[in-house]
C-alpha cells in the first residue's frame, strides 16, 4: 500500500492494455483510423493532440462509452469489448472527463459515494463514517483541504475537478484516465495532485494522462503520444524531445509561441488608472496602458487580476481611484455602460460566462452589436448574418455553419466566437481573462494571432493570465500583482520568468 493507494494487480512483463488497429468513424466521418499502442501497468502515458484529433473518441473506446468500429482492445491480457461504461469500470478503468458531473446540490462525501453509501447496523446512512472515509479520499489525490460536509456547488472548478479525481480514484482502478485534470487547478493543487500521480504509477496503476500543459506532460510522463486526424504520428520519451518537437507533432508546424516584435504602439494613453482599489481585492493601482499595447496582469491566483478587469468593465465596485479612458472620466457601474464606451471582455470561464450555450455561433457572435444589424428596433437577420460571417471567417472559426449550436463546436472554436463578438462590438480596449484557457495548442496559436492583429489594427488588449510564457510570448509590458498590489511594471527587455515570479510573491515574503 502506497499513501492510501492498493497495489494494483498485474502481470508486470505484458502490457496492461494494448489497441490493436482500432478505427472509428461516425457516418463517413473518419475520427480514428487503425491507431495501435500499449500501456504498461505503472506506467504513465501523455496522450497530447488538437481538439478534434480523437483522443476523447479513444478514451471512451477503451472506457466503454463507445465501440470501435475496427479493430480490438486487450485489457489485463483478455480481449474486451465492454458494452457499457460500468462494465469498463468493473473491469478496473476509471476515466474522469474534463465536463465535470458532480451534484452541485449534494455534500462532498455524497458526491465521493454516489450510488455506493455506506449503511449502518439499521440500513441507514452512516454519515460519520462517510466523512471519515472522504477525508482520506481527498487526502490521497493531494484534496486534503476540502470540506467533506460542503456542498459541491459551492467548490471552485478546480476543487469540483479534485472531488471527480478522488471519487475515481478511491475505486482502485488498474487503468486511470484523466481528462485534463489540471486545466483548473491553482499551482499548489496541481503540486501535490502531481504527487498523487507519482504514488499511483509507483502502485502500479497505469495512467493515461489527456492535457494541454505540454511542461505537465513533460515532467511527469513515461510516454508522450501524439494524435494527429485520428492517428498516432509520435510516441516520445520527454527525455528525448523538447516541447517544440512535441508542439510540431501536434501541428504539422513549427512553434508559434515565441514573441513577435511589432511596431511601437502609439504615445497616446489609452487608459489611465490611478489608486485604483475595490473593497478586498486590489489596492492603489496605478497604470498607463498606451493604444495599440497588448499589456499583460501577471500574478498568483488572488493577486486580483480578474478583479481589476472587472472594475475597468465595470463588473465590480470602485471604492477609490479613477480611470480615464481616452482622456474621458471612466467609471462604469455595468458592463453594458463599459461596452458603450468601447470596452468588452473576453472572460475566463467561457462555458459559464463566456458563451450563450442555448443560441447558435451567429447569434453568439453578434450579441453584443444586435443593434448595429440594422432594422430599426428590430434585429435584420440578413444584416446579423452578413456582419458576423465577415468576422468568423477572418478569425477561421471551424464550423459547418454559422446557424449550428455553439456548443457543437471545439473548445478553441467557442472561444474564437467570443472574440468575434467582443471584436464586433467595435470595442476601443479587449480585457481578456486567461484568453486561451482550455484551448489545444493548435487553437492558442491561432489566438495569440488574433490578439497581435488586433494589436496592429489599433486596439489596445489587456491579456490577464496564470501562464508565464505566455504573458512573455505575447506581451509589450507586463503589471505584476501581487495579493492585489502592484509589485512592478516590467518592460519587454526584462521579461524573464524568473524575475516575474519573484515579483509575483513580494507580497507574501513581506509577511513572512
Amino acid at each position: 500500500m502506497v499513501a492510501g493507494i492498493s497495489m494494483a494487480a498485474s502481470n508486470p512483463s505484458a502490457p496492461l492494455l494494448r489497441l490493436e488497429e482500432i478505427g472509428k468513424s461516425f457516418g463517413a466521418t473518419k475520427v480514428l483510423e487503425a491507431v495501435t499502442l500499449s500501456v504498461a501497468p505503472g506506467e504513465v502515458i501523455g496522450l497530447l493532440g488538437e481538439n478534434g484529433a480523437g483522443k476523447s473518441t479513444m478514451m471512451n473506446i477503451v472506457a466503454g462509452a463507445l465501440e470501435p468500429s475496427a479493430g480490438r482492445v486487450v485489457f489485463a491480457d483478455a480481449p474486451r469489448r465492454f458494452a457499457s461504461i460500468s462494465e469498463g469500470i468493473e473491469a478496473g478503468i476509471a476515466f474522469v472527463h474534463q465536463e465535470l458531473s458532480v451534484v452541485g446540490s449534494l455534500s462532498v462525501a455524497e458526491n465521493l459515494f454516489l450510488g455506493r453509501m455506506p449503511r449502518n447496523r439499521l440500513g441507514l446512512v452512516d454519515f460519520a463514517a462517510m466523512r471519515s472515509a472522504s477525508k482520506a479520499m481527498l487526502a490521497a489525490v493531494g484534496a486534503s483541504d476540502i470540506d467533506p460536509g460542503r456542498l459541491a456547488g459551492s467548490l471552485r472548478t478546480g476543487e469540483q475537478q479534485l472531488v471527480e479525481i478522488a471519487r475515481a480514484a478511491a475505486r482502485n482502478p488498474r487503468l486511470l484516465i484523466l481528462d485534463e485534470p489540471t486545466s483548473s487547478l491553482t499551482p499548489h493543487e496541481v503540486s501535490t495532485f502531481l504527487d498523487y500521480v507519482r504514488k499511483a504509477r509507483l502502485a502500479g496503476i497505469s495512467i493515461i494522462f489527456i492535457t494541454h500543459r505540454l511542461e505537465e506532460a513533460m515532467m511527469i510522463c513515461d510516454r508522450l503520444l501524439v494524435l494527429r486526424n485520428g492517428a498516432i504520428v509520435s510516441d516520445r520519451r520527454p527525455a528525448g524531445t523538447t516541447k517544440e518537437q512535441i508542439i510540431a507533432d501536434m501541428t504539422g508546424k513549427a512553434s508559434l509561441f515565441a514573441y513577435s516584435p511589432r511596431t511601437n504602439p502609439s504615445d497616446k494613453v489609452a487608459l489611465r488608472v490611478r489608486n485604483l482599489a475595490d473593497r478586498d481585492h486590489v489596492s492603489g493601482i496605478s497604470l498607463d496602458i498606451r493604444q495599440g499595447e497588448i499589456f499583460g496582469l501577471f500574478g498568483l491566483v488572488g493577486a486580483g487580476r480578474t478583479e481589476l478587469l472587472e472594475i475597468i468593465v465595470g463588473a465590480r465596485t470602485m471604492s477609490r481611484g479613477n480611470m480615464e479612458l481616452f482622456g474621458r472620466n471612466h467609471a462604469p457601474r455595468t458592463p453594458a455602460q463599459a461596452l458603450q464606451a468601447g470596452v468588452a471582455l473576453v472572460p475566463e470561464g467561457r462555458k459559464t460566462a463566456g458563451i450563450l450555450p442555448q443560441h447558435s455561433v451567429r447569434r453568439n457572435a453578434s450579441a453584443s452589436s444586435l443593434r448595429k444589424s440594422g432594422g430599426g428596433v428590430m434585429v435584420s437577420p440578413r444584416g446579423e448574418a452578413e456582419r458576423t460571417a465577415a468576422e468568423l471567417k477572418a478569425l477561421a472559426v471551424r464550423m459547418r455553419d454559422d446557424r449550428q449550436p455553439i456548443t457543437t463546436l471545439s473548445g478553441g472554436n467557442q472561444q474564437k466566437v467570443v472574440f468575434a463578438r467582443a471584436l464586433l462590438s467595435g470595442s476601443r480596449l479587449l480585457l481578456l481573462d486567461e484568453p486561451t484557457h482550455g484551448v489545444d495548442i493548435g487553437a492558442k496559436s491561432e489566438i495569440y494571432e488574433i490578439i497581435r492583429r488586433a494589436a496592429e489594427n489599433g486596439l489596445t488588449v489587456i491579456v490577464a493570465s496564470s501562464e508565464l510564457p505566455e504573458i512573455i510570448a505575447l506581451c509589450d509590458r507586463v503589471a505584476v500583482l501581487s495579493k492585489g498590489r502592484l509589485a512592478d511594471i516590467v518592460e519587454r527587455d526584462d521579461m524573464q520568468e524568473a524575475h516575474l515570479l519573484r515579483l509575483a510573491f513580494s507580497e507574501y515574503e513581506k509577511q513572512q
